[in-house]
């Protein structure tokens, strides 16, 4: 394996991102202690030995934090903070990989969530700022946030899915005024492709399969499995974690409304402003008609608030959209149940 990972000349090919076994054992095993918390950490791999695949080898979540947030503040999302500390954390643990002869690089970060709550600012400007560091360093990949959600990844399915930035988002990103108006709709920048996924498979082992087989099946359930509403519990804290993120939504709603409130007071400053010169004007040239008069300048004496950026917006409406299909879904599945047992009740 070469020290250098194959940059890939054409940056808009599709990428196929190929998780080690183990990777999704440790992320199974992680949703059992984090049922009602959120659980991120860095994730490392390679490109470059195949082509267009990204080959993720290891994880390791993040040191234990209470990221509840206290105060109230619903516009703080930090369920995922790559403060320093944390920063510290995935570099030294690169350190170690390196150490012991992988060639690994830091691909991006997991979440292991549940009802589809993984998105925030704090994770987006994460993942650019990697995918900038990745580009500086001639590797034409792009960073990559891998989400597990445990709420559906029971009898044998495993929700596990793969996202990068898209091209559009990132492209709003770096223009010069960013996320206003004119950039979103020029872009065809929305909540709905702030993020893109990106096709998963598996990679197994040996090693993985042994650890498999070594696993405890029932071959009769226990009548406890049977009655034990987890269905209501999942719906139940995804309904909560909308509540937050419509909360979070509102804040942010209420900044935009804010501003459009200053916006349109000044903008009837400016008329007020310019009809008072315009019949200052009048009146200098009714007196004297040889006279100059300045045009009304009214940026000498109205200053504009700054143009309100949308990015808090659009990444807030996101988290709610994503959350809502997931409900949607999991109310979908229970649907299609009930109505099967009451057609088989005669109901």
């Amino acid at each position: 394996m070469s020290e250098t990972p194959e940059i890939v000349e054409d940056a808009k090919s599709v990428y196929t991102v190929k998780i080690n076994a183990s990777v999704a054992l440790k992320l199974s095993k992680l949703s059992e202690t984090s049922v009602k918390s959120m659980t991120t950490g860095p994730i490392y791999g390679f490109d470059g030995v195949e082509q267009d695949i990204i080959s993720v080898t290891h994880m390791i979540p993040f040191p234990a934090y209470n990221s509840q947030n206290s105060s109230g503040n619903y516009g703080s999302d930090d369920f995922f903070n790559v403060r320093s500390s944390n920063a510290k954390f995935q570099q030294e643990y690169l350190a170690k990989l390196k150490g012991a002869n992988y060639t690994a690089n830091l691909l991006g970060w997991f979440v292991v969530s549940s009802g589809g709550k993984f998105i925030s600012q704090s994770i987006v400007e994460s993942l650019y700022s990697l995918q900038k560091s990745l580009k500086q360093n001639k590797y034409q990949i792009p960073s990559l946030l891998l989400v597990y959600d445990a709420s559906k990844s029971s009898e044998g399915y495993l929700n596990l899915k793969c996202y990068k930035l898209s091209d559009n988002f990132i492209a709003t990103y770096e223009s010069e005024q960013q996320f206003i108006a004119k950039n979103l709709i020029e872009n065809k920048v929305s909540y709905k492709n702030i993020l893109e996924e990106i096709p998963v498979i598996l990679k197994s082992n040996h090693l993985t399969n042994l650890k498999i087989q070594e696993f405890k099946l029932d071959s009769i359930p226990s009548d406890n499995l049977l009655i034990n509403p987890a269905t209501y519990e999942n719906i139940k804290q995804t309904s909560e974690q909308l509540q937050e993120a419509v909360n979070h939504f509102n804040y942010n709603l209420g900044n935009m409304s804010y501003f459009q409130r200053n916006l349109s007071r000044d903008i009837a400053k400016i008329k007020r402003y310019e009809a008072k010169i315009q019949e200052e004007n009048e009146e200098i040239l009714k007196a004297n008609p040889n006279a100059k008069v300045e045009a009304p300048n009214w940026r000498k004496e109205i200053t504009l608030p700054p143009a309100s950026s949308k990015y808090e917006y659009l990444v807030a409406t996101s988290a709610v959209n994503n959350i809502c299909n997931s409900l949607q879904s999991t109310e979908n599945v229970e649907f299609v149940k009930i109505t099967g047992v009451k057609s088989s009740l005669s109901l």
